[in-house]
């Protein structure tokens, strides 16, 4: 058992040193076996026919521009809708302001005949 354990071990070793040596490969040869499985997988690569693909960019386009349609028109109408909002709010704003002019022109003509009549009534009295 004892010697099946060492065995064992030193199997062990052996492929750790082999993973290392593995490790330490000539990077130009790396690098070419790279490129060349990569030439391997484009030449595994189906392409499409010219007709296909005109097809597919006809697709393509006119999906665009279904889209661009489509945020045009909810971009046109979120501007159309802010501004209505905007104008009703200037409105109601300008309508208060000259309701409060009117209000308050109406209280300095009331005060002032009630000023008048009061001095009118004060010079009866006084003759």
């Amino acid at each position: 058992m004892a010697d099946e354990k060492k065995a064992k071990k030193t199997a062990d070793k052996k492929a750790g040193k082999d993973e290392k040596k593995k490790s330490t490969k000539n990077p130009f040869k790396a690098i070419g076996s790279f490129f060349k499985s990569v030439r391997s997988e484009g030449k595994k690569v189906v392409w499409p026919k010219a007709a296909e693909v005109w097809k597919n960019t006809l697709v393509v386009l006119v999906v665009i521009i279904i889209v661009g349609l489509a945020i045009y028109a909810v971009d046109f109408g979120l501007t159309t809708g802010m501004k209505a909002i905007k104008n009703a709010a200037a409105t109601t704003t300008t309508t208060e302001a000259v309701e409060e002019e009117t209000e308050a022109e109406t209280e300095a003509e009331t005060q002032a005949e009630t000023e008048a009549e009061t001095e009118a009534a004060s010079e009866e009295v006084s003759e």
